[in-house]
């Protein structure tokens, strides 16, 4: 491939799960195995796993009135470089992006409870955008899975 010819390779992973901590944990696992089979570099399958966490955990916790459940969909796409995750979930709306970040030069006994999973969200990926449509928040995070030197390549599913 010459240089700056565009990554003809793709790869998919699409889950929708229950939104509790059992379906998260296994839907995580699953992402870690095709993270590995797509060639993705492990220091980034283990941040989109820490984000999907953190995005899901809150939902799953925060994102539904006693007594309600919802649902939970999961895309990772890997394509020319770039991987961008996005999780949806039917919750109460909530964006990550406004989240005030906490201070983190206070002493933890004096800090705010909260906030420190969406701060590192923010500073692991290179770039995270919130809307919602359909009564569904929308969270897509992005983060290029190249080292500096651009050699590594996807492989795995091809999308369509």
């Amino acid at each position: 491939m010459e240089p700056n010819e565009p990554d003809a390779q793709c790869a998919q992973f699409e889950r929708t799960i229950d939104a509790g901590i059992e379906p998260l944990i296994e839907v995580m696992e699953q992402l870690e195995s095709f993270c590995t089979a797509s060639g993705v570099p492990e220091a980034v399958a283990v941040q989109l796993n820490l984000v999907l966490e953190e995005l899901a955990t809150n939902t799953i916790k925060y994102g539904y009135p006693a007594g309600k459940s919802g649902k939970i969909e999961i895309c990772l796409t890997l394509h020319g470089g770039l991987a961008s995750l996005t999780v949806a979930d039917d919750g109460n709306e909530f964006d990550p992006t406004t989240s005030p970040a906490p201070d983190v030069y206070r002493q933890l006994e004096e800090r705010a409870i909260g906030g420190l999973g969406i701060h590192l969200v923010m500073r692991m990926m290179d770039s995270v955008t919130y809307h919602r449509h359909g009564g569904k928040n929308i969270v897509t995070v992005s983060k290029n899975t190249r080292p500096a030197n651009g050699l590594t390549s996807v492989t795995g599913e091809r999308c369509e």
